[in-house]
């Protein structure tokens, strides 16, 4: 907000003003009441008097001047501390102290505030007279305190330009690269003044353009926080206040630690999480013990909401939360190793318990925590680490976000240590066969066979034949070879596959009909038409009855027998099913889910092979368009799409 607009808000003079000007530290609070006394000042005579609140002992310095200044008369036996400042106070507040103006800065400790018998508020004069201004890091001051609130935030851009040329000078001529470096830079650190006249400060005096400046800031976090704590002058602030970015955020967040410890340890948390969309519900389950107590909680968040280092972020009925990025790279240089090392672990404890373990629950639960998962997990090691990232891998392969799935399974290998053969959990075995699998949605089969044989010599015993995990090893590495084209040795395996799930499992058990459905596609690229078909409906028929029509399995048989009614030219059958496919995919999946292109796509197919080109025609271009978006353009899925619409296009013109 710019500075006029936030002058606009402080009431003119009126009996007994009380205006609290609150916010973050570097916000430019001072400077605001600065040009407000100087406003008030030209437009009528009044008395002006400016105090430090940042301590008894300042704000008795600054009492003494007052009474230096104006000459005020003291009873003889007043000599104390307590008695000099409760007559400065009474001659404010009397009938001879005319117009006057008092502001006391930096009014950031709660406790010199909290009451009309507190440390510091006991001298502040009350009555009719007079207009008192705060400045301070703290709402419960303002609060407290009675005042009318004014939270300033960061400012306006066009402010925020303005400040920052006012500070270098108009010795510098820019072009547009710079300039936009520049719009880039005063973004990235939200506007507020004080960060702008440190990089202000930085830039002039070691000749670095704007352009420069923005590469070293966004080049890392460690780059960031070496720039934010570079020393710099700012005649308006206090003499002892630390002259950097960051440096003016510690003062803060010693206050809070004095002030409220659980309220510290709960920042520390926020401060290792992504810092957007924190949901309510991690922070109350975060473990603090204080914290249960929802009065406690509601004190904590209360406090740092107080101060300004986080904000609510509401969407629909759920509560979010958001970390400055000021205040969390500040935070994180602040804190002790050994203290950032115990939040990041209680961390990476709270995500990992609220993170899903059942699949159908990461799909409505997985969005809110899959941004904080990868913070936590980011150059973390352990098995609650290998964990949350083989969670991450089953909910990004579930998304058909194939490439992330295989990075987070390649984690999971990773973090068994280098040297170490894989165990034969089941865990262990199913992180091998889930990157395997993302692997050969990538088209990378020949790494999927690898992963699959990698596991089979990894292992310390013989696989038992019959065991859930040895066929469905079993399973996976069959699909691998159908995708090398190796379709005689493919059937082989799953025949031996369904052979024994019909035998252990029974014929109508999700892994049975998978094995059924899998046997079936090999069989349908070695042009096995008929025997395809029937298995297929045979595992259509059984999903609908055991998993219902709009489970994701009974779309896949669904689109499969599609498939191949339009390899044998029963293509309005085949459309009927497509159609149908692609509309529960939509509905359930969304349009860009790569399951619901892969229906568009087909669809598209067979609406070409009845000769319907203009509708294929626009399928096809949707699907490319958002296969190059989401895939990009050289992946096989998309090149795919590139074909078949040229195809189409070919067609339309015989």
């Amino acid at each position: 907000m710019a500075t006029t607009m936030f002058l606009a808000t402080i009431p003119p003079e009126t009996p007994h003003n009380r205006i609290a000007l609150y916010g973050l530290g570097g916000s430019g609070k001072t400077q605001i009441a600065l040009e407000y006394v100087h406003q008030r000042t030209i437009e009528s005579d009044s008395h002006v008097f400016w105090v430090q609140g940042s301590g008894l002992l300042k704000f008795s310095e600054g009492f003494r001047s007052v009474a230096q200044h104006v000459q005020i008369p003291l009873a003889s036996a007043e000599t104390d501390e307590g008695g000099l400042l409760r007559s400065i106070k009474s001659w404010l507040e009397g009938p001879n102290s005319g117009n006057w103006i008092l502001v006391v800065d930096n009014a950031d400790n709660d406790t010199d505030f909290d009451g009309n018998n507190s440390a510091i508020a006991k001298f502040i004069p009350q009555g009719t007279k007079g207009t008192v201004i705060f400045t301070t890091r703290s709402k419960l001051v303002a609060s407290r305190q009675g005042c009318e609130r004014i939270e300033v935030g960061k400012m306006e851009e066009e402010d925020a330009q303005e400040l920052f040329l006012k500070r270098v000078g108009s010795g510098y001529s820019w072009g547009e690269e710079e300039r936009g470096a520049l719009g880039m830079i005063l973004a990235s650190v939200h506007h507020l003044p004080l960060a702008i006249i440190g990089a202000a400060a930085f830039m002039i005096e070691t000749e670095t353009s704007p352009a420069a400046y923005w590469a070293m800031l966004q080049e890392s976090d460690e780059q960031a926080k070496r720039l934010l704590s570079q020393q710099f002058s700012d005649i308006q602030r206090e003499a002892d206040e630390p002259e950097s970015i960051l440096g003016t955020y510690f003062i803060t967040f010693n206050r809070i630690t004095q002030q409220m410890p659980t309220a510290a340890r709960l920042l520390r948390l926020i401060s290792c999480l992504d810092r957007h969309n924190i949901p309510e519900e991690l922070l109350r389950q975060s473990g603090l013990e204080e914290i249960d107590d929802p009065v406690e909680f509601r004190h904590a968040i209360g406090k740092l909401l107080g101060f300004s280092l986080i904000a609510i972020v509401k969407c629909e009925e759920t509560i979010f939360y958001e970390l400055h990025r000021l205040v969390q790279l500040p935070l994180q240089v602040y804190l002790p190793s050994k203290e950032l090392k115990q939040a990041r672990a209680a961390a990476l404890k709270v995500v990992s318990r609220l993170f899903p373990q059942d699949e159908s629950k990461q799909r409505s639960v997985g969005p809110m925590y899959i941004q904080h998962a990868l913070a936590v997990t980011k150059d973390s090691t352990g098995r609650i680490t290998e964990e949350l990232c083989f969670r991450m891998g089953q909910y990004f392969h579930d998304k058909g976000s194939y490439n992330n799935a295989e990075i987070q399974f390649r984690r999971c290998i990773a973090l068994r240590g280098k040297g170490k053969v894989y165990d034969t959990d089941n865990e262990g075995q199913r992180k091998f066969m889930l990157r395997g699998e993302s692997s050969r949605y990538r088209a990378m089969t020949n790494m999927a066979a690898r992963t699959f044989q990698n596991l089979r010599g990894a292992l310390k015993r013989p696989l038992r034949p019959n065991c859930a995990d040895t066929l469905g090893y079993m399973d996976g590495l069959a699909l691998v070879l159908r995708d090398q084209g190796k379709y005689d040795e493919s059937e082989t395996m799953h025949r031996r596959t369904l052979e024994r799930r019909e035998k252990f499992l029974g014929p109508d058990h999700p892994d049975t009909l998978a094995s059924t459905n899998n046997l079936a596609i090999v069989l349908q690229g070695q042009g096995k038409y008929d025997e395809s078909e029937t298995m297929h409906r045979r595992t259509l028929e059984q999903r609908e009855k055991i998993l219902g029509p709009d489970h994701p399995s009974t779309l896949a048989s669904t689109n499969n027998l599609a498939n191949v009614l339009q390899d044998q030219g029963k293509y309005d059958e085949s459309e009927t099913m497509h159609r149908r496919t692609l509309e529960l995919w939509e509905k359930i999946l969304g349009p860009d889910h790569p399951n619901t292109l892969a229906s568009t796509n087909n669809l598209a197919n067979v609406l070409q092979e009845q000769g319907k080109y203009d509708e294929s025609e626009t399928m096809h271009r949707r699907t490319l368009e958002r296969r190059k978006k989401i895939l990009g353009p050289d992946h096989p899925d998309t090149l795919t799409s590139t074909n078949n619409l040229a195809s189409v296009l070919k067609a339309q013109r015989k």
